[in-house]
């Protein structure tokens, strides 16, 4: 009985807790505006959620990375806590109330359902906690940006993207004696058992939802760990050259397995290369990116006075 009390007594406190009668109220309200103004993100949730929608379509980029930018918002709780106000400002309602409107006014689009929900979930938060929205934002502007370069590459700049990849693997494959041959974005060839094959290599092929993951999750990384100006530079150019390098191994392992194996097992190999080559290159990023952020200063000076001699009085 006395431990129950103590449990009574304990999420009384909870509740009385200004931040998280706040909270409470956010979630609420995010949910009566996803309900009342999103009403087709709710019905295609299912769809978006599916693995043929997921992986077949590969969309798994735009949801992995908003899922690394929950666990980030997860580990930085403390933060946002200590940034939060326990009183809105008027400054902070207008402009919650302006990202609310932002999002209601979106035009519709697929691509960007999951994004509208999150765009007016966080001006409700702006309203209800100013400046404690600074780091949601940043992760909200993140994971726009991931979703939003593919989408603009794909309009603005098809084709040169898309000869980023074709010119050097044409290139490649001739040198290494393939009989390969192209037409633009076409590149079609005789496989090893007399097998006629005709690929696109489309802007997407050339890797854009890569990049923008890869963009996405280094400026994570800079937010959590940041390096000095000149390393991030460096490091930045070495990881967007791994990126694109990455995307051309993929159209050549693809088109290799083409040659030798078939059709059939062409599109195999287009399928799963993606899940398989970019993880490896970005554990290998991520491996070279810390070796250069090194050990925190406080983790240094603790380990530097455990290895003080300590010598005896005389």
């Amino acid at each position: 009985m006395r431990m129950n009390a103590v449990k009574v007594k304990n999420f009384g406190a909870w509740l009385n807790n200004w931040m998280t009668i706040r909270l409470l109220l956010w979630g609420i309200l995010s949910l009566v505006l996803s309900i009342i103004f999103f009403r087709e993100f709710w019905t295609k949730l299912p769809t978006m959620l599916s693995p043929d929608w997921v992986f077949g379509q590969q969309h798994a980029a735009s949801w992995g990375v908003l899922a690394l930018c929950l666990i980030f918002l997860w580990l930085k709780r403390k933060q946002v806590r200590g940034q939060a106000r326990p009183r809105a400002t008027p400054v902070f309602i207008l402009i919650g109330l302006a990202v609310v409107a932002a999002a209601v006014l979106m035009p519709s689009s697929q691509d960007y359902l999951v994004f509208q929900v999150l765009l007016a979930s966080l001006g409700v938060f702006v309203v209800l906690f100013g400046r404690g929205a600074r780091i949601p934002s940043i992760l909200l502007a993140i994971y726009g940006f991931a979703i939003s370069f593919p989408l603009a590459i794909e309009r603005f700049a098809e084709n040169a993207y898309s000869q980023t990849a074709i010119v050097p693997v044409m290139g490649l494959m001739t040198i290494l004696g393939y009989p390969l041959q192209n037409q633009g974005q076409l590149v079609h060839f005789i496989s090893s058992g007399g097998e006629p094959i005709l690929v696109t290599i489309t802007v997407g092929c050339a890797g854009p939802a890569t990049m923008g993951v890869f963009l996405a999750i280094f400026a994570l990384m800079m937010l959590d760990t940041p390096l000095s100006p000149r390393k991030a530079g460096y490091i930045f150019l070495f990881g967007a050259a791994g990126t694109w390098l990455q995307s051309i191994i993929r159209l050549i392992i693809v088109l290799m397995v083409g040659y030798y194996l078939g059709k059939d097992a062409l599109w195999t190999a287009h399928f799963w290369t993606i899940y398989i080559l970019f993880p490896l290159w970005y554990l290998l990023f991520a491996y070279i990116y810390f070796r250069q952020v090194g050990r925190p200063p406080d983790v240094r000076r603790k380990q530097e006075l455990k290895h003080v001699p300590v010598t005896e009085g005389k």
